[in-house]
């Protein structure tokens, strides 16, 4: 199980640190990095890690976090997930000061605490962000 650290995710000196992460090693690397998150992974993936420590958001929620990118274009990768998470409640990251970035487009859907966040920068590749939380550390 991921150890628990009392690190900040947002809103605090201590963001301004790189998270500690599991990097992707090579092609094989995104099924060799284990998605502790409970919640489904894009299956075309191209890079992943997987923090090594629950971080804690600005609401106060600590959260396992698995981050992963895919060349697959932004409007699949959202296709994909509104059908795997038919259940999850939508918001356009435009209106989320945590993604807000002049370049970036993408959605996050929520179930509960847990969300998964689907962002492109101008440029670059789809990024999927899996936040599995609590409000217990």
């Amino acid at each position: 199980m991921l150890a628990i650290a009392a690190a900040a995710l947002c809103g605090s000196a201590a963001a301004a640190a790189p998270p500690a992460t599991r990097p992707a090693a090579g092609a094989a690397a995104p099924a060799s990095i284990p998605n502790l998150t409970g919640l489904p992974a894009y299956p075309n993936l191209e890079k992943a890690s997987m923090d090594d420590v629950y971080r804690t958001e600005a609401l106060g929620r600590w959260c396992a976090r698995f981050v992963a990118t895919t060349a697959d274009s932004l409007r699949t990768v959202e296709d994909w997930y509104r059908k795997t998470l038919a259940r999850a409640s939508e918001t356009d990251l435009a209106h989320d000061e945590r993604f807000k970035a002049p370049t970036l487009s993408g959605i996050k859907l929520a179930l509960g605490v847990d969300y998964v966040a689907l962002y492109r920068l101008a440029n670059q590749p789809t990024t999927i962000e899996l936040h599995r939380c609590s409000w217990n550390p």
